[in-house]
């Protein structure tokens, strides 16, 4: 009971840490990026081996194949409280940007990051701010990372469909109907993941009933545009700061702090 609930509180706290929607930020371009020799070398041996499947391995393949790529993620969350939708678009890991909504609590909340620049805007106080300091990488934003989610997801029975021995570029699909012991009393479990040759889980899919919430828990995250992804300058930063670049010393409507946003209680 207490590992599922830290796993569903550190799950709350990825969300409103803040990203953007599932269906995608301002529309970014897109253009190809080279992908890293070695990317190709974290292949699925160590985390699938016939039909086992060690959810540890995986979330460690799937950080290695995300590490130096750049790509468009997806998050999806509905609890008994509501459903929480992030998007995050990234180049590299210093600059990218993503964007959270709670659906129907009027909470919108929009990061930029370029570099040592981030531009936030908070839709519902409609204050903007900047701050110029050490980079933060996208993983820090996303702590805890997916990885982690599909550790805990996938620690169960595992059933493995591989792609034909002639596919070189298709996914493996993994899914389960028994709840992780750290989940239990779930209900009716299902969880079903789409990984990469590379290691890299393109998908996961979660929902179970949790009796000790009385509600249905749903979880989804979908990566797309892998090492296709640039980040440009969001419409809502060029309006905001029309004049600005982002190597000037201070913006002139910048306001220092974050500004204080209720949040449902049942979320945090």
């Amino acid at each position: 009971m207490a590992g599922r609930a830290a796993v569903l509180f550190t799950l709350v706290l990825l969300l409103l840490a803040g990203c953007g929607a599932f269906g995608g930020t301002d529309r970014q371009t897109v253009t190809p990026v080279p992908v890293p020799e070695d990317a190709q070398d974290d292949r699925l041996d160590a985390a699938v081996t016939g039909d086992t499947v060690d959810a540890r391995e995986l979330a460690a393949a799937h950080r290695r194949a995300t590490r130096n790529r750049s790509y468009v993620l997806g998050i999806r969350l509905s609890l008994e409280w509501g459903t929480q939708i992030v998007s995050v678009v990234v180049e590299d890991r210093h600059n990218y940007e993503y964007r959270t909504e709670i659906v129907d609590q009027n909470y919108t909340k929009r990061v930029y990051t370029n570099g040592d620049r981030r531009y936030i805007y908070d839709e519902r106080t409609q204050r903007a701010w900047t701050a110029t300091r050490q980079p933060i990488p996208v993983s820090r934003v996303l702590d805890p990372d997916p990885a982690r989610l599909i550790e805990a997801y996938l620690a169960t029975n595992v059933s493995v469909d591989r792609p034909r021995d002639d596919c070189d570029t298709c996914t493996t699909t993994l899914t389960a109907t028994d709840p992780p012991a750290a989940f239990e009393p779930a209900e009716n479990f299902s969880a079903r993941a789409d990984v990469r040759p590379d290691g890299l889980v393109q998908s996961l899919t979660v929902s179970y009933w949790d009796p000790t919430r009385d509600a249905m828990v749903r979880y989804e995250i979908r990566y797309s545009a892998i090492g296709d992804t640039t980040v440009s300058r969001p419409a809502w930063v060029s309006k905001r700061w029309s004049n600005a670049t982002d190597s000037d010393p201070a913006l002139s409507d910048s306001t220092a702090g974050t500004p204080s946003v209720g949040l449902p209680k049942s979320a945090v």
